[in-house]
């Protein structure tokens, strides 16, 4: 069934593929309000996640040292490119694009690095209710594309010609040069999400929230997963740029169906181990800054906290970003 799933998935993917980079959006932004056709925005952010602590399968703080005693410590910087732009009445096309600068391994040792693009994601909105409660369907795709390497999942890539040192001797025997595979940019497997979106703007338009209901199918081993999102926002009466406040909430809810690792997945672990990445589940609480600089321009700081979770990292991340409105009469 899983293979079928899929299948029909990747044919309808590549219709909405299509569609989002026709309209060169953060996967949540829109909530249920839908682009008009024409208008939408752009933005350019850059985040920092860093996480020395683990929470085990049962939610228990993990520490992984090595034999001196140093934590087992993540440092990813993401770029991004997002957007959303109205594509015809009640339907709207969005994208967002990570770039990572990637750091891995034990403090107080040299750590791993790699650089490059890592997961994106395209979509498309459909509004299914206009007026003062806007609803909207959400269906979204993450792709491992822009790093996605053929054959089985190795960490480290190896030099297999010949090398030529620099006093002219040549090495034939030159699997010593290595480079971390780019596949470990990523999740390296396609995420389906199809989610139900509610909005609300109340207190004279000065304040709004948002909900989101989802249901996400995992390729590969890693379980599917339930995200569920709620943000809540106020314009601070503070003339003349009247910033607004955002409060979020982000929960991802593990379904415990992971399956045996296959050769292309990234994270094997055994089903009974002390944490495991195929089967996780987070939640992350966060608070920004929303300044306008002029109608169209709109600048953003924020701080986001994992807060509870089983399987995953204990992350911290400070964000910002720059967007960009498209379209008149914004």
């Amino acid at each position: 069934m899983k293979a079928v799933f899929r299948y029909c998935c990747e044919k309808v993917w590549v219709v909405l593929f299509l569609l989002a980079m026709f309209c060169l959006s953060e996967a949540r932004a829109g909530g249920g309000w839908v682009a008009k056709p024409g208008r939408g925005y752009l933005q350019l952010g850059y985040s920092r996640k860093t996480a020395e602590v683990v929470w085990d399968a049962k939610g228990n703080d993990f520490f992984n040292r090595n034999a001196a005693g140093d934590a087992h410590y993540h440092d990813f910087r993401y770029g991004y490119f997002s957007g959303e732009i109205g594509l015809f009445s009640r339907v709207s096309g969005h994208f967002l694009m990570t770039y990572l600068w990637g750091y891995e391994g034990y403090k107080n040792t040299e750590l791993e690095e790699n650089f490059g693009l890592s997961d994106a994601w395209f979509g498309a909105n459909f509004q299914l209710q206009e007026g003062s409660w806007p609803m909207s369907l959400r269906a979204n795709i993450r792709t491992p594309f822009f790093y996605d390497q053929k054959g089985p999942y190795v960490r480290h890539l190896y030099n297999t010609e010949n090398y030529r040192r620099p006093d002219g001797t040549v090495v034939r025997d030159s699997t010593f040069l290595v480079m971390n595979n780019p596949e470990w940019r990523g999740l390296l497997r396609y995420d389906y999400t199809f989610s139900y979106n509610l909005s609300h703007s109340f207190l004279n338009y000065s304040a709004w929230m948002s909900f989101e209901l989802g249901f996400t199918y995992r390729q590969g081993a890693p379980a599917d997963e339930v995200p569920v999102n709620f943000e809540l926002g106020y314009t601070l009466p503070l003339r003349p740029l009247e910033p607004m406040l955002k409060f979020g909430v982000n929960l991802v809810r593990s379904l415990h169906n992971e399956s045996r690792s296959e050769p292309h997945d990234r994270f094997n672990f055994p089903p009974n181990s002390a944490y495991t990445f195929n089967d996780a589940s987070m939640a992350r609480a966060s608070l920004a800054l929303l300044v306008p600089i002029n109608e169209r321009f709109m600048a953003q700081v924020g701080y986001g906290q994992w807060v509870w979770g089983r399987g995953a990292r204990q992350y911290k991340e400070p964000f910002v970003s720059l967007g960009y409105a498209l379209g008149a009469g914004h």
